[in-house]
C-alpha cells in the first residue's frame, strides 16, 4: 500500500533535500533512497566547485571502460580524415566534439533537475529499485564474458565517416554519449539521483555538463595529435581485467540501489563479502595473465587493498555515543512544553533526505550538543513515510518548505525566526543558535 506524502524541499547545495512542495509516492516500510553520500557531503561541505571536480575526474575514468575505449581509434580516424593536418581546424572540430559529449549529459541533468520529485517517488518503489537492480547485474555478466556488447558495425562505419566539420563533429560526439550507455549508465543513473534531488536544474546542466566534459578532455588531446598517433595500447589482457573490475563494481552498485530494502546488518555483511570477494578474485583468481611483473603488482595492490578495506568495514565499530533524546512532535507536546517554560526546538527529518541523515550523525551526536539539550525539550518530525494532519498543519502554518529544518522557540512558546536553522550545520555553529535561545 501506498502513501500520498507532500514533501517538502529546497536545494541539497546548501544542504537541503528533494522535491519542493510536491506530492511524492512513498512506499510504506522503506527507510531510505539511494544516493551518492559521498557526492552530497561534498556539496554541502565543500561547496559545488569542489563537486565539479571530482565529477570531472568520474568522466575522466569513464574512458577506460569496455563501451568508451574501443571508440578512441574510431575517433582518431575521424580526426585524421577530418583535420588534414590543419592544427586550427583539429582544435576547432575537437572542441566541437566534445561539446557534443558534454551537452548530451547536460541535457540529461537539467531533465533530472526539472523532474526531481517525479524521479525522486520513482525510487522509492521497491518494483523499480529491484528493477534497476537486475539491469544493472543483466549490464554486469556482459562483464565477465557471459555475453558481449558490440557495437553494430553500421554504427562504428557511420562514425568513421561522419559529416564534415563541427556539425559532424558534434554529432559524432553526442553518438558516442549513446554509446557508452550499457557501461556508465548505471553510474549516471545514481548522479541523475543526486541532480533529481538538488532540484535546480543550472547545478544539474553543469554537473553532468562537467562530466561530459571528463569524458572528452582526452579527445581534445587526441584531436590534436592524430597525425602523430595512430595506434592505441591493445586492448588485451589488461582490458579483460579491467572489465570484471567493472563488474564488480556494477554489483556494489546493484547493492548500493537495494540499501532501502536491506536491513543494516545485512547491508553491513553484504558489503564485506563482496569487498572480500572482489578482492580475492581480482588479485588471485582471476584467470587474466600478461607478460611482466607491472601487471601482477597492481593486481596485488587492488586485490590486497579490497580485502583490507572489507577487514575494515568488518571491524567492530565502537559503541554509539550519546544521543538527543527525541520527542515525537504533536500541538499537545509542544503546549506543555510552553506551559513548562521549557525551551523547545522542532526538528524536521526524513531518512531519504541526506542533510537530515548528516545533521543527525554529525551535530546531535556531539557530546556537548547533547549536553546542552538535556534541559531544552526536542521534538522531531520525521517525514520518512506519511505524515499527520498535526505535522501538516504545522508546516503550512510555519513556512516549511525544505528539510532539514530546525525551529528554535524560547519559554514563552514564541519560536526566535532569526536562529531558524535550513540544511546541515555543525556542532559548533548550531550551540551558538542555541544559546540564543535563552538569550531575551
Amino acid at each position: 500500500m501506498t502513501h500520498h506524502v507532500k514533501r517538502y524541499g529546497a536545494l541539497l547545495g546548501v544542504g537541503l533535500c528533494c522535491i519542493v512542495g510536491q506530492r511524492a509516492v512513498m512506499a510504506q516500510g522503506m527507510s531510505s533512497t539511494p544516493s551518492l553520500d559521498w557526492l552530497t557531503h561534498l556539496i554541502a561541505q565543500q561547496g559545488l566547485w569542489v563537486a565539479l571536480i571530482a565529477v570531472f575526474f568520474g568522466g575522466l575514468a569513464l574512458n577506460l571502460t569496455p563501451c568508451v575505449y574501443p571508440m578512441i581509434p574510431v575517433t582518431l580516424a575521424f580526426f585524421t580524415n577530418q583535420s588534414k593536418g590543419a592544427l586550427g581546424r583539429t582544435t576547432l572540430l575537437a572542441g566541437c566534439y566534445v561539446i557534443g559529449i558534454a551537452v548530451n549529459y547536460a541535457i540529461l541533468g537539467v531533465i533530472a533537475a526539472k523532474t526531481g520529485a517525479l524521479f525522486g517517488s520513482w525510487l522509492q518503489q521497491p518494483a523499480v529499485l529491484i528493477g534497476i537492480t537486475l539491469m544493472i547485474v543483466a549490464l554486469s555478466l556482459s562483464m565477465f564474458g557471459f555475453y558481449d556488447i558490440r557495437l553494430p558495425h553500421a554504427v562504428t562505419a557511420r562514425v568513421g565517416k561522419a559529416s564534415a566539420g563541427c556539425w559532424g563533429a558534434f554529432i559524432m560526439g553526442l553518438i558516442v554519449g549513446v554509446i557508452a550507455a550499457p557501461c556508465i549508465g548505471p553510474i549516471v543513473l545514481g548522479l541523475l539521483l543526486l541532480v533529481s534531488q538538488l532540484a535546480n536544474p543550472l547545478e544539474g546542466f553543469v554537473l553532468f555538463f562537467m562530466l561530459g566534459l571528463g569524458m572528452g578532455v582526452p579527445y581534445v588531446f587526441l584531436g590534436l595529435l592524430a597525425h602523430r598517433v595512430t595506434t592505441l595500447p591493445k586492448a588485451g589482457a589488461w582490458l579483460v581485467w579491467s572489465k570484471k573490475g567493472l563488474g564488480i563494481i556494477l554489483w556494489g552498485l546493484a547493492l548500493y540501489f537495494l540499501k532501502p530494502l536491506l536491513s543494516h546488518r545485512v547491508l553491513e555483511w553484504s558489503v564485506v563479502g563482496l569487498l572480500a570477494g572482489a578482492g580475492v578474485y581480482l588479485g588471485w583468481l582471476e584467470p587474466t595473465r600478461m607478460r611482466g611483473s607491472t601487471f601482477r603488482w597492481i593486481r596485488y595492490a587492488v586485490g590486497g587493498g579490497l580485502v583490507a578495506a572489507a577487514v575494515i568495514a568488518a571491524w567492530p565499530h565502537p559503541a554509539a555515543g550519546p544521543t538527543v533524546h527525541w520527542i515525537p512532535y504533536s500541538e499537545a507536546a509542544l503546549a506543555q512544553a510552553k506551559q513548562n517554560r521549557q525551551p523547545v526546538i522542532i526538528d524536521s527529518y526524513a531518512d531519504w533526505c541526506p542533510g537530515c541523515v548528516e545533521l543527525d550523525r554529525i551535530t546531535f551526536r556531539h557530546p556537548t550538543v547533547v549536553h546542552a539539550l538535556s534541559t531544552v525539550t526536542c521534538l522531531r518530525i520525521d517525514a520518512t513515510q506519511d505524515v499527520s494532519d498535526d505535522v501538516q498543519r504545522f508546516f503550512e502554518r510555519s513556512h516549511i518548505y525544505g528539510l532539514p529544518t530546525v525551529l528554535f522557540f524560547d519559554q514563552t512558546g514564541n519560536e526566535r525566526v532569526e536562529l531558524r536553522i535550513s540544511g546541515f550545520v555543525p556542532p559548533e555553529e548550531f550551540l551558538e543558535h542555541l544559546k540564543r535561545i535563552h538569550a531575551p
